[in-house]
């Protein structure tokens, strides 16, 4: 920093220096007439003296020059040295900042200038901040990376709900619909406001258990082969919408009240913590609502090594398809799980045909003494299919 301070400095003293010069040689060759009274001739003068010698063209190159110089003063350019160029063999890097020092100030602007169906990733790198807008990236942009600088530094929000969209499935934050998507180290979620005391607070307002039209998605995700490293996604109802397709998560954060993890994909959540905020009397919420519809659709929600936290008193699972699959392995569950643990959409048909599952789980809210029939305790040999990557063929499409 030292070595750009005494470059600024020099730069300054260079422009303060030309300028100097051409002011006065044009000064002393400059024609009067004296015939005018010597206000206006103080004018004029000064007048034709800038208009001749160029000067506003100079003072123009001047402020381009010290504009750049600002950004190089104070952008740090090493937040976009990311590893994931090398790792993934990155063919495009794009950047995003509010501040100027990115190539883009908006998400959905760098996500319109990825290559259609490129064959090579696209890594768009966002700096620490919180960017309101509604992002969708459409089927054809394929292969795209998006990094922040932390899930609790980096956001994209926006204020949707299922009431102002025309649908819970359209009142996503940011909405996938492309393949092979990974995102990295950023968070997304429904609109916070900052009140007047500081604190933040949900600006799409918490509904009520059961309530119509107050859900909001932070995220959608209908892309097939799509990866999550150390995001988190906040919101209340129908925090994450895991649509349709193949997905990984890792080491991710999930908030939310009543299933806040819902869709018909198949996928794979290792290592993720699983936050419930809700509220109110009785049972109050719910993990995952998982919408299965037939015994010949491959897919359910395998949730291993995770840790579910937070309060109220919720269900880990509802039957929201007749199929629903949903399993927990060596997850920790505190009492804020029910000891039913399950619910069936209040339908009792579905009790034979949903698949719930309990492996190896720890914590007061794992005891099965109370859990609902159709549950299942699962043995090693019946969890081992859902353990690992290749629940979601993650061997053949996974990334190292």
């Amino acid at each position: 920093m030292n070595t750009k301070r005494s470059t600024f400095f020099w730069l300054s003293v260079t422009a303060i220096a030309l300028l100097s010069i051409i002011l006065s040689f044009y000064t002393k060759n400059s024609k009067i007439t004296t015939s005018i009274s010597l206000q206006i001739f103080k004018f004029t003068s000064i007048k034709s003296v800038f208009d001749q010698s160029g000067v506003y063209e100079f003072i123009s190159f001047i402020n381009k020059l010290f504009g750049r110089l600002h950004r190089w003063l104070t952008c740090d350019e090493t937040k976009w040295k990311s590893p994931l160029i090398a790792k993934y063999r990155v063919a495009l890097t794009l950047t995003v900042d509010q501040k100027g020092c990115g190539k883009f100030s908006s998400v959905q602007k760098a996500v319109d200038a990825v290559p259609d169906n490129a064959p090579k990733p696209t890594l768009i790198i966002l700096d620490a901040g919180m960017y309101r807008e509604k992002v969708n990236v459409i089927k054809t942009k394929s292969n795209l990376i998006i990094q922040g600088q932390g899930f609790v530094n980096t956001f994209i929000m926006w204020d949707d709900t299922a009431a102002k969209s025309n649908g819970t499935v359209y009142s996503y934050s940011v909405g996938v619909f492309a393949p092979k998507f990974i995102a990295q180290d950023i968070s997304f979620k429904i609109d916070l406001c900052l009140c007047c005391s500081g604190m933040i607070k949900n600006s799409a307002p918490l509904p009520g258990p059961g309530s119509i039209g107050g859900q909001a998605v932070a995220f959608r995700i209908a892309g097939d082969q799509a990866a999550f490293y150390s995001c988190g996604f906040y919101g209340f109802q129908d925090t994450l919408h895991d649509d349709a397709g193949r997905h990984y998560f890792k080491n991710c954060f999930i908030e939310g009240t009543i299933d806040f993890i819902f869709g018909n994909a198949r996928s794979l959540y290792e290592d993720c913590t699983l936050n419930s905020v809700a509220s109110g009397p009785g049972i109050n919420g719910a993990i995952a609502a998982q919408q299965r519809a037939s015994p010949g659709e491959k897919t359910g929600f395998s949730f291993v090594n995770c840790k579910i936290a937070g309060q109220g008193k919720i269900w880990i699972g509802r039957a929201w398809g007749v199929y629903s699959t949903i399993v927990y392995i060596r997850t920790f569950m505190p009492d804020i799980v029910t000891p039913e643990g399950w619910n069936d959409w209040k339908d009792p048909s579905r009790d034979q045909k949903v698949f719930f599952g309990e492996h190896a789980c720890t914590g007061p809210g794992s005891n099965s003494h109370g859990r609902v029939k159709y549950a299942k305790q699962l043995s090693a040999a019946d969890a081992g299919p859902y353990m690992g990557i290749a629940y979601i063929d993650g061997n053949t499409w996974l990334r190292p």
